[in-house]
């Protein structure tokens, strides 16, 4: 009893010192801000996670929520997230005791040659049997914090892998806005083109019956062929980018092979009418950048890898375990649970490496690497995090210049072909000014549609560049953010399901 007292006295001295940790304390990076950017109080700009909903387009809202469901790369970036879970679920079993349970029965014949073996004797038998049944436990006392920084090193790749696929989210989400735009784009080019050709098609059966009657010359003649081959040529073009955006989006979807092939897309309003949602407000906090899901992802793996060092850390020290077992032994299965043939051990082991030819060093080193090339990643991604926001900015306020410049190009070039062809046709211009301002108002309806398009693909650099949308002054976001604490303890702790 009193071997067994201060047994379990080193036990409880052990277990209160092994609350020691030899991992770095954890600092997050610091960064030179932009002084306009801390104005606003965060509290009063929260991510608007369903950012495309600013569209008001309930085709464009339906698509993206079918891409997030089925998007076959969202499915793997989910498998990964369990993946990392039950990793974290096998680095906390090695903060508890092992318990294994062994059970043996064997008979052995032994030879009557074998050395000082006399089986002339009449006791002796060259034949016997032994069976046996034990609970054996061994529990690691981690004294140095080896175990616990594992398992926090793993927990911190599971919250890396979580938020990578939130990362992921959003650019599929992104990617399924900027193809649906590109779409409508092409559907209004096409439209512009098939328009287009219809009039010059009208145009060329007049000029040839005049070129036939003499009242114009060849030249204005093959100069009008020329442009509806101009117009019919660019109908096929825009035919072949309706087609690529219809595929990307059907894979960005998710959607089978047959659908990919036989499924046409849907369409919601035209491209001339969806809303382009207002600027960014100034003076936003840069706290409301740092939140992109890329940027904390980053910083998690900092974390992992700082934790990482306390486990190389710890491999310098002696490793320190309980051992014990409880169990019966007899050479028969009948007496095998009578009272002698019980047995039982307990102990304590450890080891301590002594030469490993700088096998613990170079791990540390490498751990201590890993950190470095880290923190290095994660200054980089907020670097070109800040560099989004800064063109996405600029190219949201530009854009919309661009768009009422255009609009006003337009009107203004199909009044100017509508004075050609009047002048043309009393005799006081010749065709080429006809052609040219007809030229000019094509080459600017469709700039006026990839103008439109550019504007819608700025709002979502703009969401992209934050990690979501912003919401006005007082706004909740239009769902919670993940727990990620919590998320942890669920992945973590769960119970296997029944098979």
């Amino acid at each position: 009893m009193i071997t067994v007292s201060r047994l379990l006295a080193a036990v409880s001295i052990l277990t209160v010192l092994s609350a020691c940790s030899l991992a770095p304390r954890y600092e997050r990076p610091e960064f030179d801000m932009p002084k306009s950017w801390r104005k606003v109080d965060l509290g009063t700009t929260p991510l608007n996670t369903d950012w495309w909903s600013r569209f008001s387009d309930p085709v464009l809202s339906e698509l993206i929520n079918e891409a997030l469901a089925k998007n076959q790369e969202l499915a793997s970036s989910m498998a990964k997230i369990r993946s990392a879970a039950a990793k974290a679920g096998v680095g906390s079993s090695a903060l508890f005791p092992q318990i294994t349970g062994n059970a043996e029965a064997k008979g052995q014949l032994a030879s009557n040659r074998t050395a000082n073996t006399n089986f002339d004797t009449p006791t002796l038998s060259q034949e016997y049997a032994s069976h046996q049944g034990t609970l054996n436990a061994t529990w690691e006392l981690d004294f140095w914090g080896k175990n616990r920084n594992q398992y926090t090193m793993l927990t911190d790749v599971l919250m890396n892998t979580v938020l990578k696929h939130e990362a992921l989210r959003l650019s599929v989400a992104a990617q399924v806005a900027r193809s649906y735009f590109g779409l409508l784009a092409a559907d209004m080019q096409l439209e512009v083109a098939r328009r287009t050709l219809k009039t010059r098609q009208d145009a060329l059966k007049i000029y040839t019956s005049r070129y036939e009657q003499g009242d114009i010359t060849e030249l204005d003649w093959q100069r009008a062929r020329a442009a509806l081959e101009t117009a019919r040529a660019q109908v096929h073009q825009s035919a072949i980018a309706i087609d690529g955006y219809e595929g990307s989006l059907a894979v960005l979807l998710g959607r089978s092979p047959r659908e990919i092939i036989e499924r046409s897309m849907a369409r919601g309003k035209s491209i001339r009418h969806l809303p382009a949602p207002p600027l960014l407000p100034e003076g936003l906090p840069s706290e409301l950048l740092l939140r992109r899901p890329d940027i904390r992802a980053s910083e998690f793996l900092i974390m992992a890898y700082n934790a990482n060092i306390g486990v190389a850390r710890a491999q310098f020290f002696p490793s320190i375990s309980l051992t014990g077992m409880l169990g019966t032994m007899s050479s028969s299965v009948a007496k095998l649970f009578s009272g002698p043939a019980g047995a039982w051990s307990y102990g304590v082991s450890g080891t301590i490496p002594i030469l490993d030819w700088g096998r613990n060093w170079y791990n540390l080193k490498d751990a201590e690497a890993q950190k470095e090339a880290a923190i290095a990643t994660y200054n980089h991604t907020v670097q070109e995090a800040f560099n989004d926001i800064r063109q996405a900015l600029t190219k949201q306020r530009e854009t919309s210049h661009i768009v009422e410049s255009m609009q006003r190009q337009v009107e203004s070039l199909r009044r100017a072909v509508e004075i050609a062809r009047l002048q043309y046709d009393n005799g006081y211009t010749d065709y080429l000014t006809v052609l040219d301002a007809e030229r000019e108002l094509f080459t600017a309806e469709l700039s006026y549609a990839q103008a439109l398009e550019g504007r819608l693909n700025s709002v979502v650099s703009v969401c992209q560049a934050l990690g979501g949308g912003w919401a006005e002054p007082g706004a909740k976001p239009s769902f919670p953010v993940i727990n990620t604490n919590e998320l942890v303890e669920k992945e973590t702790t769960q119970k296997p399901e029944k098979r």
